[in-house]
């Protein structure tokens, strides 16, 4: 449209997404096993790239997505997203995640002991933050 409107046009591929390098086996067994609490995916290509060289994460694994658009590709991928923050940034990312742990603690607090066995409830019973 630019063009038809007068304009020079350069088109300049100012990045490229590159696949990273599969991680050790032992990361790859605790991504598929359930060894990681969470998950959190900040663009598509994050997506693609970590089921591509890891494999999906197990269910029981919070999915963490930045936004819309990383979701849509989640759920292509057959991950459940559990958590997106209502604006696309890093920081509201992580509080999200922080305000579904509280929730999850919560909802588990309330329940009888002998029912948290075997739960519905969705995700860890516990996130762990390292």
């Amino acid at each position: 449209a630019l063009t038809e409107r007068g304009w020079e046009v350069d088109d300049v591929t100012a990045y490229r997404t590159v696949r990273a390098a599969p991680p050790p086996a032992d990361i790859r067994d605790a991504i598929k096993s359930g060894g990681f609490d969470a998950v959190l995916f900040t663009s598509s290509s994050t997506v693609r790239n970590l089921v591509g060289i890891a494999g999906k994460p197990h269910a029981r694994t919070v999915v963490a997505v930045i936004g819309p658009k990383t979701a849509e590709t989640a759920t292509e991928f057959g991950l459940r997203v559990d958590v997106q923050p209502p604006h696309a940034s890093v920081p509201d990312l992580v509080e999200a995640l922080a305000a579904y742990a509280v929730e999850l603690r919560e909802k588990l607090a309330a329940m009888p002991a002998k029912q948290r066995r075997g739960s519905k409830v969705q995700g860890p019973t516990a996130l762990r933050f390292r």
